[in-house]
């Protein structure tokens, strides 16, 4: 009996799990530009973050810096907190290489942190000098 009431248990958690993601994924879709950008406490210059754009469509991402551009797909886990957002490279010298990122969505804006070395997920939102890491603020383009 207890078994059965485990496994049942089991199904709900990931219900809830695939249910938070659907609803996470369904917020990130569309085009979004870079508002600011925080690199070990660098900031970025408006000119570095005009060049800068995202579009997500489903889980597949298309990131463009200039003349640099990247495929690939996202996994999230929206269930945790912060927020996890593991980061699929799917073309380039980069194919195959996962960043482990957290991010926070709010309304049109969204907010990514990971750690420059990738060597673990950040558990903060950080990018002052020091963290070794980068802090992403995006506002959705309308």
């Amino acid at each position: 009996m207890w078994r059965l009431v485990l496994a049942a248990a089991c199904l709900v958690l990931a219900d809830a799990k695939e249910e938070a993601n659907r609803a996470d994924i369904a917020k990130w879709q569309g085009e979004w530009r870079a508002v600011a950008m925080e690199n070990d406490g660098k900031p970025s210059t408006g000119e570095q973050l005009a060049k800068i754009k995202l579009t997500v469509n489903g889980t597949n991402y298309y990131f463009q810096n200039g003349s640099f551009s990247e495929h690939g797909t996202y996994r999230f886990n929206a269930a945790v907190e912060p927020k996890q957002l593991d980061i699929v490279v799917g073309d380039g010298k980069d194919k195959g290489k996962v960043y482990q990122t957290i991010y926070k969505i709010a309304g049109d804006e969204l907010t990514i942190c990971l750690e420059s070395a990738n060597e673990k997920r950040p558990t903060e939102f950080i990018g002052r000098a020091g963290s070794g890491c980068v802090l992403e603020v995006w506002r959705r383009v309308k």
